[in-house]
This record gives structure tokens, sequence and C-alpha cells, in this order.
């Protein structure tokens, strides 16, 4: 199979596992907040945040690694493949065994450092013992499934991904049904996860017969990626700090039920969220290729095409949620919750910025990446600012303001510096061409669809609004593409 039907049954697999997951958590998040009410169930996003943030100790390896196995892999160096591999099972294993002693120091004191009551503080305790055990074994194996998508296999990543969301799905019901406590549920929904391991290895073995599953330290090898890995680090550590410590600032500044406000609104715009972050992944191991080989047809195809594709997807999800975002509030968590549209509907619009996630994979394809490296750093600094300081009179909606800042800086960034200088990408031509027709055809249906307001029930209304949207955007489109677009659709929709 080529790179060309690798990238788009990639882009179709990768598209089914984010609306799976988007589906899971819209549909988990108003059941539990239901079952263990508002408060107790922000201690999950509580948890989650604080772990997802130790995964900074990956160091960069994640996106290093698939760069580098995609490259010794087109150049056939099974040797080097084989050592990578070794060396970052035994990183990931001395990583994951000091991830596991900090949860397990933190779940020791969570009730004093987030001032929660008694039977509060002993549930984030086990949440985070809990998170322990599955953080050490989710780390030691994190390098299976790099290697498997550095041959281009992202699109099987993600179908064996959704069998482990199906058991998910089974443990929600069986939690609620069965009347399962907090710490039960999130065990089984944790350790759930781990179910795609016998079968990655099966994968690997088939692909890469040669690979040992051995962990060893190879000095040469290791000594090779640390300074791209570093540079990678060093640009993620302040981006990932801005996505992953606003929850824990709610937590701080605010309260559990804050937490839970976030939660809601993330549960609603995961769905954009991961459709935009999703394809640099995607991208990343074939654009790598393309950089090796020279081949400025694929660059500028991935450029121009690719975040053309990516704006019509985003666009679509995001306007077509906020054409009818009060009346998917109140249908989703209650009218008690109808305050968050306002700040839902700014968050989904700011969400259509992520449309370089093309650019970006070309970014990460190449070496200097010092100076977006310093845009982070800016971008995410100022937006923690302020949302450190906005919470205590916003609450949720600071973490909203804190992330318009944040993308407003990055995006000014890109299009008025670090593409023209850096990278001879027409500015212009990516805005034009590939993102401003859809984003006014969003904005100007959406607008148009939210006072639509025909008959008096909020369900009739609801699908009424989000149907016309999605009919009207999708003929715009239509007129929009060229043939050759139209072709490549067709193609994708096929397969």
């Amino acid at each position: 199979m080529g790179s060309a039907k690798k990238i788009a049954r990639g882009a179709v697999w990768t598209t089914m596992a984010n609306i799976v997951n988007g589906i899971y958590g819209f549909v988990s998040v108003p059941l539990l907040i239901a079952y263990f009410g508002k408060s107790n169930y922000g201690l999950i996003g509580l948890a989650l945040s604080v772990n997802v943030y130790l995964n900074l100790m990956d160091l960069g390896l994640n996106s290093t690694n698939i760069r580098f196995f995609s490259n010794w892999l087109a150049k056939g160096n099974q040797d080097n493949v084989n050592k990578l591999f070794g060396t970052s099972m035994s990183f990931y294993g001395i990583i994951g065994l000091l991830n596991a002693i900090i949860m397990f120091v933190i779940g020791l004191f969570a009730q004093s450092i987030f001032h929660l009551n008694d039977e509060q503080g002993t549930i984030l305790m086990h949440l985070f013992f809990i998170l322990a055990i599955s953080a050490f074994i989710s780390w030691y194996t994190s390098c299976f499934d790099q290697l498997i998508q550095a041959n281009e296999y992202v699109g099987w990543t993600n179908q064996v991904k959704l069998l482990a969301k199906l058991l998910q799905c089974v443990v929600l019901i069986l939690t609620l049904t069965l009347k399962f406590n907090i710490e039960v549920f999130y065990a089984l929904t944790t350790f759930s996860m781990f179910i795609v391991i016998p079968f990655c290895v099966h994968k690997i073995r088939k692909l890469c017969p040669y690979i040992q599953f051995k962990p060893h330290f190879d000095k040469a090898v290791f000594k090779e990626i640390l300074p791209y890995s570093l540079n990678i680090f060093s640009f993620g550590i302040f981006q990932f700090s801005f996505y992953n410590l606003r929850p824990v600032f709610l937590g701080l500044q605010g309260t559990p039920a804050d937490v839970t406000d976030f939660r809601v609104m993330n549960g609603i715009v995961n769905i954009v969220m991961m459709l935009g972050g999703s394809f640099m992944g995607v991208f990343l191991p074939s654009v790598t290729k393309a950089v090796a080989q020279k081949n400025t047809a694929a660059i500028n195809h991935v450029t121009y095409d690719g975040t053309k594709y990516i704006s019509i997807l985003l666009c679509f999800c995001s306007f077509g949620v906020i054409s009818v975002a009060p009346e998917l509030i109140n249908m989703y968590v209650g009218p008690s919750f109808s305050y968050l549209s306002l700040w839902l509907i700014i968050w989904l619009l700011l969400l259509t910025l992520s449309h370089n996630q093309a650019i970006s994979a070309l970014i990460l394809a190449g070496s200097d990446i010092r100076a977006i490296t310093y845009s982070s750093i800016c971008a995410s600094v100022l937006g923690l600012l302020v949302c450190w300081f906005t919470i205590p009179h916003y609450n949720v909606g600071g973490t909203v303001l804190g992330y318009i800042v944040y993308q407003i800086f990055q995006v000014l960034f890109y299009y008025l510096y670090y593409w023209p200088q850096k990278m001879q990408i027409n500015s212009w031509k990516v805005f034009r061409y590939s993102y401003a027709p859809y984003l006014i055809a969003g904005a100007l249906i959406a607008w148009g669809c939210h006072y639509i307001n025909v008959v008096n029930s909020q369900w009739a209304e609801f699908f009424i609004k989000g149907i016309s949207f999605a009919i009207l955007y999708a003929l715009v489109v239509l007129l929009l593409l060229n043939k050759n677009d139209k072709a490549f659709f067709i193609k994708l929709i096929k397969k």
C-alpha cells in the first residue's frame, strides 16, 4: 500500500476513532454527573489533569521516535530501528516508574493540596493510586504504537483503539446498572485501554520480525536522537502546560464543580479538538519521508491542500455545534448549565485556528524548530497568566479567556513571521485559499441557523438547525472545491 493510500486510510480511521471517542465523552459526561454528582465527578477530571501533565516526562520522544523510525525504515536500517525500540523500552520503563511514584505521593496528600473534605480526599487518593499502576504500563508500552505509526499504519492503530473504546462503553453501562462506585468505574475504564497491547505486539512481529522485545540501552542511538527530542520537548513543554494546567488551575483557584464545567464544555468540543490535532499524527510519517526525499510536490500538496481539507472539517464541526450551542447545552446537562453557552461558542470559534496541523507536521519533520519554541513559550505563559488571574472572577470562563490570548498569539506568529520567513510558505495563499472561504461560509451559515425558531420543541429546533447547517455548508463547500478536491473526497469516501 502506497503512502497516499495509507494517509487516506489513516485519516478515515483517525476520524472514526475521534468521532467514537467524542461520542463516548459526550454521552458519558451527563450520565456520570447525574450518577456521581457534580463535585465528585470533578475529581476524575482533576486526577486526570495532574497525571496528563506528567506526560511531559516523555521529553518529546514520541514525535522523535516516529520521525527516526520512519527515516530508518525508509532507508532499510533495521539495526537502528531495533536499537531505538529497545532503548525506548528502557527509557519509558524508568519514566513509568517515576510517574507511578509521583502519583502515589500526590495521592497521599491529595486532600490537603486541593482543599477537599474527608470523603472527597479519600476518593481522590484512590484515583491517584489507580493512575500510578496504569501509568507504568502505559509508559512501558508507548513505543509499540510509535513503531506501528512509523510504518504508516496509523489507521490500524486507531482500529484497535476502537476496540478498547467499545470496552469502555461496556464499563459505563455496567457502572450505571450494577451501581459501581467511582473508584471501580475509573479502574475498569483505565485498564480497559490495555487490551490493545497483544494486538500491537502481533502487528510489530508481522511488520518488523527482527524486533526484540527486550529493554536495552544503546548510547549511540540515544545520543543521535536526543538533540531533536529536546527540541521537540522545549517546543512542547509550554504548549502542553497550557492545555493541561487549565483544569488544574480551576481546582486550585476554584472548586471541583468548576472542573466539572470545564469537562462539560471539553466533552462537547473534544471531537473538534481531536480532529484538528490528530491529523498531525496522520501526516507526520509520510511527510518525514517526503522531506527526506526532498519531494517538493508532495510538500506543497500537504501545505495547501492538506490545510484546506482540515479547515473544511474543522469549520464544519465548530460552526455546526455553534449553530445549536444553547439547545445542546440544555439537552446535554440541563438548563442549570446554560451559562456555559457563550464560553462554549467562543471556544469553538477559536478551535478553527487549529487548521495549521498539516504544516505543523512539516515543521516537526524538519530539524530547526527553535523559533516556534520561543513563540510557544510566550503564548503559553501569557495564556496561563490570564487563566490564573481571571478564574477567581469568571470561573471556567477564565480558561477560555486564556485560550483566546494563546491562540491569537500563535496564529499571528505563524502567519506573519514563521511561515513566510522560515518555511517560504505563502501565508496569504494559505489564508485565502485554504482557510478563509470555509471560515466565512461556516460563520455566516451558523449565524443564520442560530436564529431559526420555527417550533417550540427544543429537540426539534436542535435537529432543524443542525440539519440545515449541514446541508447548506455541504452545498457551499461543493461550490468552492475544484475538480481534484472532489475526486479526492470521492476516493476517500469509497475507501
